[in-house]
This record gives structure tokens, sequence and C-alpha cells, in this order.
């Protein structure tokens, strides 16, 4: 067996499928692994895979011309998703599509197929969550940023649902969890920036007109609550807790914000 190690992003495991298909040692007898967190197995030949931006798109301009849209949607979301044994289930995806020809959505009997499916799922929710829950401060120079810590690299998925809001607007989305930012000019299209471990967001200074307009959110918040009719429980299932560190209504004061100096 021998088993194709890539990096998880899109990129990379689009790369490390184009490899093992071309080495021509049959479906059988490869398998795609993500390279962080990979425990070696016996009686296995591991090639490292680097992310090839030619290689990638040849595989997408194939899989756009002969997969089923809601097939690709979904392996797109999957590409995307926290689970870290799906770039062989992607693979295996990739097989069946093209030597089929079916409809792989009504195939959901099929293992691979079915947790292709769930992770898309999955990913497709987290996503929808942060364009519900997410939260825009204004910054000095008018530029509009908010931090997110999703699971799933959900950048790609809530980029053009901001842009067609706020086209007029300069707007950046900072993922913590990837060390990815999403960044949208004013009247042009959005990009994702990759691989920015330097980035600190605690150093990005705070517009006077937002520091005035949180404290009065966070009062009005503060005291419109109703102690006696408080319940945890039902707050939780409208908005689960890791959605709520970088909401202006759950920052702490100005003065102890682990977020934004003043």
């Amino acid at each position: 067996m021998t088993v194709f190690l890539c990096e998880d992003s899109v990129c990379g495991i689009l790369t490390g499928v184009y490899d093992a298909w071309d080495s021509r040692l049959g479906h059988a007898n490869v398998k795609l692994a993500l390279k962080k967190g990979y425990q070696p197995e016996f009686f296995t030949d591991c090639r490292e895979v680097g992310p090839d931006a030619e290689k990638a798109d040849k595989v997408l301009r194939t899989l756009d011309r002969k997969m089923y849209l809601e097939d690709f949607e979904a392996l797109y979301q999957a590409l995307l998703s926290a689970d870290d044994q799906k770039a062989d289930d992607i693979y295996r995806m990739i097989v069946l599509a093209l030597h089929t020809g079916k409809k792989l959505i009504h195939a959901l009997e099929h293992p691979t197929i079915f947790r292709i499916f769930r992770m898309a799922r999955k990913t497709g929710r987290e996503a929808g969550h942060c364009c519900e829950f997410l939260r825009f401060r204004e910054l000095e120079k008018g530029i509009l940023f908010s931090v997110i810590a999703p699971q799933a690299q959900v950048l790609a998925l809530i980029g053009e649902h901001f842009a067609d809001r706020f086209p007029m607007e300069h707007f950046m989305i900072y993922d913590k969890t990837h060390q990815a930012m999403l960044v949208h000019e004013a009247g042009k299209e959005w990009v994702i920036w990759e691989h920015i471990e330097a980035f600190d967001e605690t150093k990005l200074k705070l517009s006077d007109n937002e520091k005035e307009m949180s404290r009065g959110w966070q009062i009005f918040f503060d005291t419109i609550a109703i102690q006696e009719r408080k319940n945890e429980k039902l707050q939780q299932q409208l908005l689960p807790l890791k959605y709520r560190p970088y909401q202006t209504e759950h920052l702490e004061k100005e003065e102890k914000c682990a977020l934004f100096s003043k």
C-alpha cells in the first residue's frame, strides 16, 4: 500500500488525488491521508505531496465536467471539513464518480458516499452559523473586522454572503483556527489570504464610534435581561457557546477586552 500524504487544504488534497491517480499503482493499492497527525502504518510506502495549483486545477476542471452539481458541491464542502479522515474518502468518491457516471447523492448506502455527505452537511451547517452569528467591529480607518474560530475552513463558503451584503465596504474576516483571512476591498472581489501566522489581532484599534456603540449595545443587552426568566439551556440551543467569545454583546468591557486594544 502506498500512502500519499498531503496538506489539509483544497489545493493540497486535490494534488494528492492527482498524484495517486497518476501513479498507476491501482486504486486499491493507494491511499490518501492528511500529513498533519498521520501515524505511520506497517507495510506502507509513504510519499509526501506538496500542493501544486496546476495539478489541483486539472482535477477541478475534470470534476466540473463529469460530476453532477449536487455531488460536486458536497465534495467541495467535504474538502473544507474538519474531518481528519476526509482525504481518502474524497479520493474514493472521485473514483466512483468518474468510473460510474452516476449521481452519487442517490447512493448514500455506500459508506464512503454517506461519510462525504455527512461531512458536507456539517461544514455547511457551520458556515450557516457563521453567517448568522458573525459580528463586525469598525477599526480606526473604517475597516470592518471580525474574528471567527470555526472547526471547518468556512471562509470560502461565507465570502459571497458578506460581499453581497456589503459590496461597498472594506472588511476582513480572520479565521483564527486556520490562520487565514478573508479580505474584501470595496467594489472588488473578495480573496482569501492563507498561512498568516504572524497576524496579531490584539494590535488592532477600534474606532471611537465603535467603542461608543459597543458600550451602548452591551449596556442595552444587560439591561433588557430578565434574571427571573433566565434560561441558559435554551440560550445555548439558540446561540452555541463556541460563537460567543467574538460577539460584541459577550465581549468583556473595553478596558479588559482580550481581542482589541484601545
